[in-house]
């Protein structure tokens, strides 16, 4: 029984260490996963992808108008008093300038039918078919800039974690070399050749370092939030970034009219206004029919009794029926519809000038993406030789140091110099994969 027990216990604590490695397993992430899986599971994306179903849905609506619409009606009235029917008096035996009453049909009446109407000519049917093409394909690129957008974010979220990471690396690697500092300062102390402020100094340098590791060591956790919100995955899911901080430093050339001319025919911002332009125009033609006569085809067949008991089987039922053809012609409608005319160009022109203001904001936004990807390169290569400088001057430094050539103040300034530029140089490429990933976004190669 003992042993029964203890093997129960066993497989509920084996169990439980398996669900927990489970759980605890971090799911690996380079950039280009990061991307497929927003483009997946944002939740932005999503609604964009339900507004396309919705859009399809009002094409088969649009469509529906130019089809038949067929009514089964009915009706069922009890008369409190029988209806009333005038006639000449001579009919009920009175003089001809007196009107005679006659109260008709039973207490009881039933209709029921079946109508039908056909459209043949309303202009703004094929109209309205074609300005729900129009928001399908509108839908379309309002997905497509949604995209855009999430991807930069996703880009740039992850380049955040990535920072925040190698910020924290540098940090670490200043206290090692202020531990070795401090090493060095005690075995000096102890050979007689440094004094104790050069202990108390280098000790006080590593403390207030250590509170960095902390805010910078919560960083990472917000930027892994922020990166795990902004792909659409639970935020309590473990992620662990594949890909690292680097610079390969390739920047294609690109002649500036080339580049232009790509934005402006791969940019959804651009596409979008320029079917909705087109729209406008449908949304004209659909003021305008109002103007134009409407022509259908109508039917009805219809069956009718009245009667003052419920022997239903005995009720007669006279079938009418009849087909014919409707016109109706607008005449005036009290300045509505000109009115309605007007608005739909008020919009189109509106449209026609955002599209122009879109264009130059695109070349703007080019220009100072190419500027900011440029300096940055330039930035790269000026502290590549900057940190290789500060690494040979701590070196000689703290040789120096050890000989008692140099002071600790020395010392202490050829670190922080170090520290800086190694800083200087890692913000150096963070801008510049930054800078990349907005000249995308211009240049309308987010997606």
């Amino acid at each position: 029984m003992k042993s029964i027990r203890l093997l129960t216990i066993g497989l509920f604590l084996f169990t439980m260490s398996v669900t927990f490695s489970v759980l605890a397993q971090e799911r690996l992430l380079s950039l280009e996963d990061a991307v497929s899986l927003a483009v997946e599971k944002n939740r932005d994306l999503q609604v964009s992808r339900m507004e396309i179903n919705k859009t399809a849905q009002k094409i088969r609506e649009a469509k529906g108008y130019a089809l038949p619409t067929i009514a089964a009606s009915g009706q069922y009235l009890h008369y409190l008093q029988r209806q009333v029917t005038f006639l000449p008096g001579n009919f009920a035996g009175l003089d001809d300038s007196q009107i005679a009453t006659l109260r008709v049909g039973g207490t009881d009446a039933y209709v029921g039918g079946v109508s039908l109407v056909q459209p043949i000519f309303q202009g703004e049917i094929f109209s309205g078919i074609r300005a729900a093409r129009l928001a399908e394909k509108l839908s379309t690129e309002d997905l497509a800039l949604t995209q855009s957008v999430v991807v930069t974010d996703v880009k740039k979220a992850y380049l955040n974690v990535l920072i925040s990471n190698e910020q924290l690396k540098l940090q670490k690697q200043s206290i090692a070399r202020n531990e070795q500092a401090l090493k060095d300062a005690r075995s000096l102390l102890a050979q007689g050749r440094a004094s104790r402020i050069d202990t108390l100094r280098a000790y006080i340098t590593i403390e207030n370092l250590r509170p960095d590791i902390i805010r910078l060591t919560n960083g990472i956790e917000i930027a892994k939030t922020v990166l795990k919100t902004t792909i659409g995955i639970p935020e309590s899911e473990q992620i662990e970034l594949t890909d690292s901080l680097r610079y390969d430093g390739v920047v294609p050339f690109l002649a500036n009219a080339t580049i232009l001319e790509e934005a402006l025919a791969s940019r959804p911002e651009v596409a979008r206004l320029v079917i909705t332009e087109k729209l406008n125009a449908e949304q004209i033609n659909i003021e305008r029919a109002e103007y134009l006569p409407k022509f259908s085809a109508i039917g009805l067949i219809q069956t009718q009794t009245q009667a003052n008991d419920y022997r239903f089987g005995d009720y007669k039922w006279p079938v009418s029926s009849y087909v014919g053809l409707q016109f109706a012609v607008p005449i005036f409608s009290g300045f509505r519809t000109a009115a309605r005319v007007q608005q739909a160009k008020v919009t189109k022109l509106q449209t026609e000038k955002g599209l122009e203001n879109v264009r130059e904001l695109i070349r703007a936004e080019v220009k100072i993406a190419l500027s900011k990807v440029e300096e940055s390169k330039r930035r790269i290569e000026s502290q590549v030789q900057t940190v290789s400088t500060a690494e040979l001057s701590y070196r000689i430094t703290r040789d120096r140091w050890k000989q008692g050539i140099a002071s600790r103040l020395d010392m202490a300034d050829a670190e922080l110099s170090l520290s800086q530029a190694k800083s200087n140089y890692l913000q150096a490429v963070y801008d510049y994969l930054t800078a990349s990933v907005d000249l995308d976004k211009a240049l309308g190669r987010a997606n």
